[in-house]
């Protein structure tokens, strides 16, 4: 047992963790290249194109379509003029350029702000991977920001986009904000069904065998389960805190929808 805990990898993953100050500015390293879509639609038809100028994007502030704007790697120029065009609080600007932040939900300038962790499955080192995901619901308009552009949780969002008469193009963006965060909660039950094979796995080796490798084994799943109850954990308290919410950008009748995810989310907790 002690041997688990005395992991090295473990021990310097615990001092990383320990050393983060969140009243420091973040210094992350910017990436190469990022890529910026917009999707911009109603019942009517769907606008679809990839951005190569950031001005390209102020039209969106106020229009008559709902507009949605995927921020696909963080830059901090761009994330703040971005922010300064939205009306997009500067210490939430922060937030969105932070790491390792804990999930959280914010009312700022009259906007609403979510930040949590996307959970990713990686089979090939058998971990779990979290992306750090930010979302902001304005009048007609949602701006996300992601870290990674090589993979996205929200692809399927796309293809319902572009159903005719489907539910998210006869709604509000308060109903495409309300998919966003379904889809990141709906895709921690397919890394924990993941992690339930692995443990099951686990169990007949252990039986057969038990050896260093299986500790290693252990181990491994241990840190897995720990970034999942960690990213989990918190976004009851998130979703929970839109319900309280009396921001006029949640119509009533797309309350019920955040209900359903506040459910989801309690049970993906106990489950972790």
């Amino acid at each position: 047992y002690f041997s688990i805990l005395a992991n090295p990898l473990d021990l310097i993953r615990t001092k990383k963790v320990l050393q983060v100050n969140p009243t420091l500015e973040a210094h992350r390293v910017e990436p190469d290249n990022i890529k910026i879509f917009v999707y911009d639609y109603n019942s009517d038809g769907v606008e679809e194109k990839e951005v190569t100028s950031l001005q390209d994007c102020y039209k969106y502030l106020d229009t008559n379509k709902v507009s949605w704007i995927n921020v696909d790697g963080l830059r901090k120029k761009v994330v703040e003029d971005i922010s300064n065009h939205f009306g997009i609080h500067p210490l939430i600007a922060e937030d969105i350029l932070s790491f390792g932040q804990r999930p959280k939900m914010d009312e700022l300038n009259g906007l609403l702000f979510c930040l949590l962790s996307t959970l990713y499955y990686n089979e090939t080192d058998n971990t779990v991977e979290s992306e750090q995901t930010s979302i902001v619901l304005g009048k007609n308009f949602v701006i996300s920001f992601q870290e990674d552009a090589t993979k996205d949780v929200f692809n399927p969002l796309l293809e319902q986009i572009k159903v005719a008469g489907g539910k998210i193009r006869t709604s509000g963006a308060d109903y495409l904000f309300y998919s966003m965060l379904y889809m990141i909660v709906d895709n921690y039950f397919i890394v924990m069904e993941k992690l339930g094979e692995v443990s099951e796995a686990l169990e007949e080796d252990m039986i057969r065998r038990a050896d260093n490798t299986t500790l290693s084994e252990i181990t491994l799943l241990c840190n897995a389960v720990i970034v999942l109850k960690r990213s989990i954990s918190p976004v009851r308290e998130l979703i929970n805190g839109i319900l309280r919410s009396e921001n006029n950008l949640v119509d009533e009748e797309t309350e019920k929808y955040f209900k359903d995810v506040y459910d989801h989310i309690n049970q993906a907790n106990e489950l972790a």
